[in-house]
């Protein structure tokens, strides 16, 4: 039996709705119509191409986090004139809580308006420069999130430039599409790292990133049953992509990176490592 060592990134994006990844066995399909009468309506295979999506799947990313007690008005901050949407994670203990954004959305109508203690978020579609209104009665917190579908396009870290690439490789396709590079650091800190260049592959939210101790994983069974350990959510379906890898990760046993989809229990797309 395989052992799996989970670790949760802090990339793990919140309150994401889970979607099904679809395919199994090799085959890549996409997930049954039920109609009324309760039979299953199987649809066609799905496109095998080259992923060439210039959008990611939808993710949260964290603007800013406030907290504060009684009234407040924020310091401005910037929601990208792209994003989907964007909300306001709130917690607070005690009294009543108010927010109210500025610009005033074009349906008017508070952001959040609740008796405390509460925990919950309020959403809003306004972008560029913002700020909040606060109006509360006690203690509170808040972590304003933005949901964008853009690459991601994190730099290499300062710490590659000087450290050892341990292997790299280009990504495959497995059941689904995938394109790009990953590459194994061993940093001058004692430190290791993971980067995807150019990282494509379909479209969803319950990617993971997994090391694989298998060389060259070609299947979804080829991965399962190998030892693996999870690093965490993937952070972006496409883009450029730092991760730091655990101490308690045994690095020399790392052969192979699998982008899996946990709830049907797929691989999308690997890149064997050279080593």
């Amino acid at each position: 039996m395989s052992r799996v060592v989970r670790i949760v990134s802090l990339a793990t994006c919140l309150g994401v709705i889970s979607v099904a990844c679809g395919g199994g066995d090799g085959k890549v399909t996409s997930a049954p119509t039920v109609t009324s009468d309760g039979s299953a309506v199987v649809p066609p295979p799905l496109d095998t191409t080259p992923a060439t999506q210039t959008r990611s799947a939808a993710r949260w990313e964290t603007v800013v986090t406030l907290s504060g007690t009684g009234a407040q008005v924020t310091a401005p901050f910037e929601i990208l004139s792209g994003a989907i949407q964007w909300r306001t994670r709130y917690k607070c203990t005690t009294g009543s809580l108010k927010v109210d954004t500025d610009p005033a959305p074009r349906r008017p109508g508070s952001m959040v308006d609740t008796p405390c203690p509460k925990e919950g978020e309020g959403f809003s579609i306004v972008t560029g420069t913002v700020k909040l209104n606060v109006a509360a009665t006690g203690p509170w917190d808040l972590v304003v999130d933005q949901q964008v579908d853009i690459p991601l396009n994190e730099p290499p870290t300062a710490a590659m430039a000087s450290g050892r690439v341990l292997g790299e490789g280009d990504f495959y396709n497995v059941e689904k599409n995938g394109r790009g590079t990953a590459r194994l650091y061993q940093l001058s800190d004692g430190k290791r790292a993971l980067r995807f260049e150019n990282l494509a592959t379909n479209e969803n939210t319950d990617l993971f990133v997994w090391l694989s101790s298998a060389a060259s994983p070609q299947t979804s069974k080829d991965a399962v049953s190998s030892e693996y350990w999870v690093l965490g959510n993937l952070k972006s379906t496409v883009g450029s992509q730092n991760y730091e890898i655990p101490a308690n990760i045994p690095i020399d046993s790392v052969r192979s990176i699998v982008i899996w989809c946990q709830p049907v229990a797929i691989a999308y797309t690997a890149a064997s490592l050279g080593r």
